[in-house]
């Protein structure tokens, strides 16, 4: 009886150190891990080189072929995407370079900034 109240004694006592442990790694400086990276996502916006190889305003949708892209860990092919706003495909045509940043929202790979080159 006693080795299991010792035994128990000593498996609270390594899981509360480890949870202390834990929430001291969080912290840096008295930052917050999570809050720094939020915020580093959002005041950083990755942009990609690419090309436009196929263009329907109708339907907000755009092709390119681009290089990879780092935020949705893509390596570099041709695909097709939706602009997040109609007005960023506008005046664009098939061959121009542009510069993008593209998101996964709702299971949808979409446009939220370009730049034509």
């Amino acid at each position: 009886m006693n080795y299991k109240t010792l035994t128990l004694t000593l498996l609270l006592g390594l899981a509360t150190h480890t949870s202390l442990q834990a929430e001291e790694m969080m912290h840096h400086e008295g930052h917050e891990m999570s809050q720094t990276g939020e915020m580093s996502e959002q005041g950083a916006m990755v942009m990609t080189k690419g090309v436009i190889t196929r263009l329907d305003e109708g339907s907000g949708k755009v092709g390119i072929r681009h290089e990879a892209i780092a935020n949705l860990k893509m390596p570099p092919m041709t695909m097709v995407f939706v602009a997040a706003n109609p007005a960023l495909i506008k005046g664009l045509k098939v061959g121009d370079a542009v510069r993008f940043h593209a998101e996964n929202q709702s299971g949808k790979l979409t446009l939220t900034a370009l730049q034509q080159q």
